[in-house]
């Protein structure tokens, strides 16, 4: 009899994995071990595409369909979102669903967007990871965990991301900045072709949950209680029955 497991690998033969900014790819390691078979996934380096097209997530998309033609499924959270959104726009063919986490059309407050960050948010964090590289992340990392109940285990797991960051360079982390400071999808056409899902922690002060149905009507909204901007870390068993259910 078939599981899970195996349901997931019939119907979905490459998965593309894409971090957010503060962390690298390892970040979606232990889930990915728990919940997918690893032959099938794949963990996107997002800094070295930020890089490879100077900041240009138009240009970073085009690349990594090149390099990742047939895959078939993808799941993005946080900043990788705006990428997956690229991809996105320009897939023809093989991508059938995208997984947003914790994704918001832009992450910057102004007066029609009542969520995200300040633009001196974004200049203080920039000064900070010059000063201080290190002290700069782990600060953001305790930002974007928020008040979950298990938030020793999350930072735990977080931090393990700390050494890999010692070799992303201050200009590709201020690029990524640069991308979450200008970047704006509220007017994106979505592609029919491809299932969306949308998942929030009911606690994320950073992305707005309640907003995504009017922008994109036909999509899968769905919000974990007890959880914030990292929800598959801090509910991971939940945060799967979502995904589980969707595929």
């Amino acid at each position: 009899m078939l599981d899970y497991k195996d349901k997931i690998r019939e119907k979905y033969k490459k998965i593309l994995f894409i971090h957010g900014w503060g962390v690298t790819d390892k970040i979606w390691i232990n889930f990915a071990k728990k919940f997918f078979y690893l032959d099938t996934c794949h963990f996107l380096n997002l800094y070295s595409y930020i890089e490879g097209s100077n900041g240009d997530l138009k240009i970073a998309a085009k690349k990594v369909l090149n390099d990742y033609e047939d895959v078939d499924l993808i799941v993005s959270w946080s900043l990788g979102c705006f990428l997956a959104k690229e991809i996105e726009k320009i897939s023809k063919s093989s991508t059938k669903a995208i997984i947003y986490i914790s994704y918001a059309p832009t992450f910057m407050k102004s007066k029609e967007w009542d969520f995200g960050f300040e633009k001196n948010t974004i200049i203080k964090l920039k000064k900070e990871l010059k000063n201080n590289k290190e002290k700069a992340l782990k600060n953001f990392y305790l930002l974007i965990i928020g008040q979950v109940v298990n938030k020793k285990n999350v930072y735990k797991e977080i931090i393990s991301n700390i050494n890999e960051m010692n070799y992303v360079s201050l200009k590709t982390l201020n690029l990524g900045l640069d991308i979450i400071q200008n970047s704006n999808y509220k007017d994106f056409a979505t592609n029919k072709k491809i299932k969306n899902l949308y998942i929030y922690g009911d606690d994320d002060n950073i992305t707005p949950k309640n907003n995504i149905k009017l922008l994109e009507p036909l999509s899968t909204v769905k919000v974990l209680p007890c959880s914030s901007h990292i929800p598959f870390l801090s509910n991971s068993d939940e945060f799967f029955k979502i995904i589980n259910e969707f595929m």
